[in-house]
C-alpha cells in the first residue's frame, strides 16, 4: 500500500491532534502543518542517564536528572495568601527538596507521596540539604525507570509555550505530549525536496529523520544530524537565490558598457592629485574600470579604513562617467561630508572643466530650483549631496554610476531608490565604507556583492593607539592628559553620545559636557562646539577655528562621525563609548592620526558596562583593522536580515548562524553554484525548485541593495 501525502500548506485548524486549539498556534506564528513540524524545541532536558542523588552537591551548574520516591510531600502557607509546596524525594543514595512556588493547587494533584518519577532542573545546596526548584516531571513505568538507571533513557523536548498556550489547556508537558502525537502521525507521510543523490552531496539526513531526531531526539549526536540538515535547507535556498541572481537578475539587467578612461581622467590622475596613487588603490582602480566596461552593472563595496582614499577611488570612477557622456552621483550620510566632498571635487576637477553640483536639505529655496534644474537637464556632470538626492523632485535621467559614501548610514530602501533611478537602465553602484556593517559584510563574503579592499595606507600617516578609560576612576587623569598635549599644539575632539532619540538632548549633552570641561579640567583652553542643529555656516566656522587652532578642543556630537578631516587632531575622546556601536567608535577614532604625528583614541566607559560593550571597547583596543572590526560586530550583532530593511539582528534563519555554520555556509555555496550553472532552471529537481520559489525568489529585488 502507498504512502498517503498529506500537504504541508494544510491550515493547523485541520491539523489533528490540535483542533480547536490552533488559535494558541496562530499567535505563535504557526499558520500550516509545516509551521507545525518546524516548531522546534527551545532546549531539551537529558534524561539519557540519572544520577543517584548521593552523588550531587549542589555545585553542578547544569541540569540534571534523578529519579526517585516521593517520601513527603505538603503546602506551606505563606504571607500575603501566598503558598509553596515542598516534596522530600528519596532514592537509594540520599534525600532532596523539591519546591514549587507556582500553581501549587496542581502540583499538589500531581505529587503525593509514594509516587516513583524522574525529576529535571538545576540542583543547589541551601542550609546542608540538597534541593531542586520547579523540576519538569516524567512520569515513569517500571521499564522506564530501569532503561534510566541503566543509561537508556531520552531526552526531553521543551517547546517554546506560554500564556496563550496555557489558555487553552496546553502547558509544557501536554504541548510536549500534542507535539509528539503530531510527529507520530504526519511525519510517516512527509516527503523530501532533496533526491537522495543531493541528500549524499549535501551530507544530511533525509527530512524524516531530520524532525525525528529534533523533535524526539535519542542522543545529541542524532539531534545534531537533524539540526544540521535545518540549517543546511536555510543555506542551500539563501545560496541558490544568490546563485541565481548572478546568473540572471543582473545579468537581464540593462547597464552602461563605457568606452574610454580619456584625457580628463588621465589629466586628474597624473596632473591634479597631488600625490601618486598608491598600489592599492592602483589595483582597485583597474577593477573598478574592468567592472565599468562591462554590460551589466556593477555592483561593488569599497572596503578601506579611514585615509585609506577611497573618496580619490570614487572621484576617478565618477569622472570616467562624465567623460563617457553620463552624469554621477555621490550621495552621503552628512552636510559636513557633502560640503567636503564638493570643496575636494571643484579642487581637482574645476581647471579640468567637470561640473560638480552640490544638493542639500538645506540649501536655499532659489539656490534648490536652480540645481535640480541643472540634474534634471541629463548634462554629465557629478552631483553631491545627502538623502536629498533620493526626494522625488531630484530626476537624474542620466545617470551612469551611484556611489554611496559610509552605506551604514543609509537604511535598504533608501540606497535601493538611488539605485533604481526610473529608467530602463541600471547605473553602476559603488558602496563605500570604512567599517562594514554586518548585513554588508555577509553578503560581500557569501554573495552577490563584489569586493575592493584598500588594504595599504597612504605614505606619512601617524599610528593610533586606542586606550580604554574607566570614567569613574580615570577620567581627570586622562583631561589632564589631553590638556598637555594640546599646549603642545596637538588638536583634541571630545564626543558626547546620543542620550535619547532627540537631537535637542543630544545637543544639551554636548552642550553640558564643554561646560563641564571649560569650568574644570580644560579651564582656560578655548573649546569649539559642534552639532547638527548648527546652520551650514556655523558649522564651517567651527570646523576653520579647530583646523587653524583657534579652539584647539572641539567638543561633538557624532555629527563628526564622518568625514571631518583635521590633518593636526591627534587626540579623540569618546564619553560614554559604552553606548556607541563598533561602527561609529571606529570611524571616530578615524578622526584622528590623518597627519603625520602619533595620535591617541580614549574610549571612557562608566559602570556598569555591559558584556556586549566590554567585548566592543576590547575589540578597538586589539586591532585598527576595519574588517576585523567588522567580524566582530558580525558575532556581536549578527548579520543583519540579509532578505529585508533591517541591518542588525540575526538574519531570517531559525536554524542556521553564517558566523558559527561558515564551514555548512561555504559548503552550501559551492553546491548551489555548481547546481545553477550546470541546470539553471533546476529541470531536474522540480521538487527543490518549488521549495526555493517558496522560499527565496521572491526576494530578489532586497537581497541585491546588499
Amino acid at each position: 500500500m502507498s504512502e498517503k501525502k498529506v500537504p504541508l500548506d494544510l491550515s493547523i485548524r485541520f491539523v489533528r491532534q490540535v483542533g480547536n486549539r490552533s488559535e494558541a498556534f496562530e499567535k505563535a506564528g504557526v499558520l500550516t502543518l509545516r509551521d507545525l513540524l518546524y516548531y522546534t524545541p527551545r532546549r531539551y532536558i537529558d534524561r539519557t542517564t540519572a544520577s543517584p542523588i548521593g552523588q550531587l552537591t549542589g555545585n553542578e551548574d547544569r541540569e540534571v536528572t534523578v529519579i526517585g520516591t516521593i517520601a513527603d510531600a505538603r503546602e506551606i502557607r505563606m504571607k500575603k495568601g501566598k503558598s509553596r509546596y515542598e516534596a522530600i524525594l528519596d532514592d537509594p543514595t540520599g534525600t532532596m527538596k523539591l519546591i514549587w512556588f507556582r500553581r501549587t493547587n496542581q502540583i499538589k494533584k500531581w505529587i503525593k507521596p509514594g509516587l516513583t518519577a524522574a525529576f529535571s532542573g538545576k540542583v543547589n545546596a541551601f542550609r546542608f540539604q540538597l534541593q531542586m526548584a520547579h523540576p519538569d516531571l516524567t512520569y515513569l513505568s517500571k521499564g522506564e525507570v530501569e532503561d534510566l538507571q541503566a543509561g537508556k533513557g531520552k531526552m526531553i523536548a521543551l517547546y517554546p509555550g506560554g500564556a496563550d498556550f496555557e489558555k487553552v489547556g496546553l502547558d509544557a508537558r501536554k504541548l510536549r505530549t500534542l507535539m509528539d502525537r503530531v510527529i507520530g502521525e504526519y511525519l510517516p507521510q512527509i516527503q523530501d525536496f532533496w533526491p537522495q543523490e543531493w541528500l549524499d552531496k549535501l551530507g544530511v539526513v533525509n527530512l524524516r529523520e531530520a524532525f525525528e531526531a529534533v523533535h524526539r531526539p535519542r542522543s545529541i549526536e542524532q539531534y545534531r544530524k537533524g539540526m544540521e540538515r535545518l540549517k543546511m535547507d536555510e543555506l542551500m535556498m539563501l545560496q541558490l537565490l544568490w546563485a541565481w541572481t548572478r546568473k540572471y537578475n543582473r545579468r537581464k539587467a540593462k547597464g552602461i558598457a563605457y568606452k574610454q578612461v580619456g584625457e580628463t581622467t588621465r589629466d586628474l590622475i597624473e596632473k591634479e592629485l597631488p600625490f601618486e596613487l598608491t598600489a592599492a588603490q592602483k589595483r582597485v582602480m583597474r577593477e573598478i574600470w574592468t567592472d565599468m566596461r562591462q554590460q551589466e552593472p556593477m555592483s561593488r563595496l569599497l572596503q578601506g579604513d579611514v585615509g585609506s582614499g577611497k573618496t580619490v577611488i570614487a572621484l576617478i570612477a565618477m569622472t570616467i562617467a562624465v567623460e563617457n557622456g553620463y552624469q554621477a552621483a555621490l550621495m552621503v550620510p552628512t552636510e559636513i561630508l557633502a560640503e567636503q566632498h564638493y570643496l575636494t571635487s571643484r579642487r581637482f576637477l574645476e581647471d579640468l572643466g567637470v561640473p560638480v553640483v552640490l544638493l542639500t536639505g538645506s540649501a536655499k529655496a532659489a539656490e534648490r530650483r536652480e540645481r535640480l534644474a541643472q540634474i534634471s537637464s541629463g548634462r554629465p556632470s557629478i552631483i553631491i549631496g545627502t538623502h536629498a538626492l533620493i526626494q522625488d523632485a531630484v530626476q537624474m535621467k542620466n545617470l551612469g554610476i551611484a556611489v554611496i559614501d559610509e552605506q551604514h548610514r543609509f537604511g535598504v530602501a533608501q540606497r535601493l531608490k538611488l539605485m533604481d533611478p526610473g529608467t530602463d537602465r541600471r547605473p553602476d553602484v559603488l558602496v563605500m565604507t570604512a567599517t562594514p556593517i554586518p548585513r554588508s559584510l555577509a553578503i560581500s563574503m557569501y554573495g552577490d556583492l563584489e569586493v575592493s579592499r584598500l588594504d595599504e595606507m597612504p605614505p606619512g600617516r601617524g599610528t593610533i593607539k586606542t586606550i580604554a578609560v574607566n570614567g569613574a576612576k580615570d577620567r581627570d587623569n586622562l583631561y589632564r592628559d589631553i590638556r598637555k598635549r594640546v599646549e603642545q599644539g596637538g588638536r583634541a575632539y571630545v564626543v558626547f553620545p546620543l542620550v535619547a532619540e532627540s537631537e535637542k538632548l543630544d545637543l544639551a549633552a554636548a552642550e553640558e559636557g564643554r561646560e563641564e570641561l571649560m569650568q574644570g579640567a580644560l579651564k582656560g583652553l578655548k573649546v569649539g562646539l559642534l552639532h547638527g542643529r548648527m546652520k551650514v555656516e556655523e558649522k564651517a566656522a567651527a570646523m576653520q577655528a579647530f583646523a587653524s587652532g583657534e579652539t584647539p578642543v572641539l567638543v561633538s556630537t557624532t555629527v563628526i562621525e564622518v568625514g571631518v578631516d583635521v590633518p593636526e587632531a591627534t587626540e579623540m575622546v569618546v564619553e560614554h563609548a559604552e553606548r556607541f556601536g563598533l561602527a561609529q567608535l571606529h570611524q571616530l577614532r578615524g578622526r584622528v592620526g590623518r597627519g603625520g604625528r602619533d595620535s591617541r583614541c580614549y574610549l571612557v566607559a562608566y559602570p556598569p558596562v555591559g558584556e556586549v560593550a566590554r567585548a566592543r571597547i576590547k575589540c578597538l583596543v586589539h586591532t585598527l583593522d576595519g574588517f576585523l572590526v567588522a567580524e566582530e560586530d558580525l558575532r556581536i550583532r549578527g548579520a543583519g536580515d540579509m532578505f529585508g530593511v533591517k541591518q542588525s539582528g540575526m538574519p531570517p534563519m531559525r536554524f542556521a548562524d553564517i558566523v558559527e555554520d561558515q564551514g555548512l555556509l561555504l559548503k552550501a555555496k559551492k553546491l548551489a553554484d555548481d547546481l545553477i550553472n550546470t541546470d539553471p532552471l533546476m529541470k531536474a529537481l522540480p521538487t527543490v525548485k518549488k521549495e526555493f520559489e517558496r522560499v527565496a525568489l521572491r526576494k530578489v529585488e532586497w537581497l541585491e541593495v546588499g
